[in-house]
């Protein structure tokens, strides 16, 4: 289908102003959490989470849920940058937080249409994009966080027509692990092997028997995070995902989307500018020159960082982001922390004592950590950039 980008962002804007209405300026209350990686109720989470799927189904059946997926599978095939576009348009409205499909969005599905095969993408890609099936994913462990090289869950072959495997082991830190379906699970299935060899990655059922979920309380009392525990768990020989024993190159695939998901997310430090000044404002430092120049700065970087992003998607070659994106989100969590740093500035003692309704802004410091671990700490990233993307010699 041929469309100019201009009358693809009328149509959109369109579509979504029919259900949602714009966002105000403020993005929420003052005095609204600001956390990175939002905690939510078991009460707010069992009221959004259907509003999320339903809001998934509604733009995928009218055309914006796979903007630039292949047709086979329910896309429309068009360029990323009206999907970029669309994305941008839909920030500007009260829709439903994305947060709940984003990993089976934006990280399983690319990572499927590079290795799944027919099958597979037959069997998931418009589910999950659709939000028919809702995903998470399974690759740290307790002694395997970053170096996700020495994971010790087991995968082996069940029974002599080796058809099935049995999985064992145990996961942590699987974001949304109590509401998903199925699983994208990393397993060692080759005995005796060694770090990166002899690993493979399979879809699996969560609801089965030998699957336990236990959420896991946070410092800021939320339980979004999960261990997994697996005994004696099955998945069939169609449910992997590449090749047995080439699960490396599997989870580098969706180890770059998923840099790529939060490094793009410019909106987040963005969004947060105007929330730091009415911050300023209300606690009378705005004309403190320091406060108005860290604003600024904060500011500018979030800008000149999402144009860089923009442009290393644009050059990305088969929608495949490069090791650049490490870069992203590097300087997405270094903006993040300079935003943390401002708003312990302006709060001083009451930051910690929450005497004036701005726990938000400790949240917000709660839950960096979070982020500067997951997809990669930040250690790691440098590396990457370091060696893949200037590079520059083993040190």
């Amino acid at each position: 289908m041929n469309i100019d980008l201009e009358t693809f962002c009328q149509q959109a804007e369109e579509f979504i102003s029919a259900h949602y209405p714009r966002r105000s300026a403020r993005a929420g209350s003052e005095h609204a959490a600001v956390a990175v990686i939002p905690e939510r109720s078991a009460a707010q989470e069992a009221a959004e989470l259907p509003e999320a799927i339903q809001w998934r189904k509604t733009t995928f059946d009218a055309g914006f849920g796979w903007i630039d997926g292949p047709a086979e599978f329910g896309g429309r095939g068009l360029p990323p940058s009206y999907a970029d576009a669309y994305r941008q348009l839909e920030r500007r409205y009260a829709v439903p937080d994305e947060g709940y499909t984003r990993f089976s969005v934006g990280i399983l599905c690319p990572t499927l249409l590079a290795h799944g095969g027919p099958e597979l993408n037959g069997r998931y890609l418009r589910a999950l994009r659709r939000a028919d099936i809702v995903s998470c994913q399974l690759f740290s462990e307790p002694d395997a966080g970053s170096d996700l090289a020495s994971v010790r869950t087991r995968a082996g072959r069940d029974g002599e027509s080796g058809d099935s495997w049995r999985i064992n082991g145990q996961k942590v830190w699987t974001s949304g692990a109590h509401y998903s379906e199925v699983g994208m699970l990393l397993a060692r299935t080759e005995p005796g092997s060694r770090r990166n060899a002899g690993l493979s990655v399979f879809m699996i059922e969560m609801d089965q028997p030998g699957v336990e979920v236990r959420p896991i309380q946070q410092l800021t009392g939320g339980k979004s995070f999960s261990e997994v525990f697996l005994d004696d768990a099955r998945v069939s020989a169609q449910s992997l995902v590449g090749e047995i024993g080439r699960g490396w190159d599997v989870i580098n695939t969706t180890l770059r989307h998923e840099r790529a998901v939060i490094g793009s997310d410019g909106a987040v430090d963005l969004a947060l500018v105007p929330r730091l000044i009415d911050l300023a404002r209300r606690h009378g430092c705005w004309d403190d020159p320091v406060v108005r120049e860290a604003t600024a700065d904060i500011y500018a970087r979030a800008q000149a960082d999402s144009l860089m992003t923009l442009d290393f998607l644009d050059r990305a070659e088969g929608g495949m982001p490069g090791a650049e994106m490490s870069l992203s989100k590097l300087r997405l969590t270094d903006n993040l922390q300079r935003i943390s740093a401002l708003a312990q500035r302006i709060l001083g003692g009451s930051f910690v004592t929450e005497l004036d309704d701005d726990f938000g802004w400790s949240q917000l410091a709660l839950t960096l950590a979070g982020l500067r671990i997951g997809g990669g700490t930040d250690e790691v990233l440098r590396t990457i950039v370091a060696q893949r993307v200037l590079s520059l010699p083993r040190s």
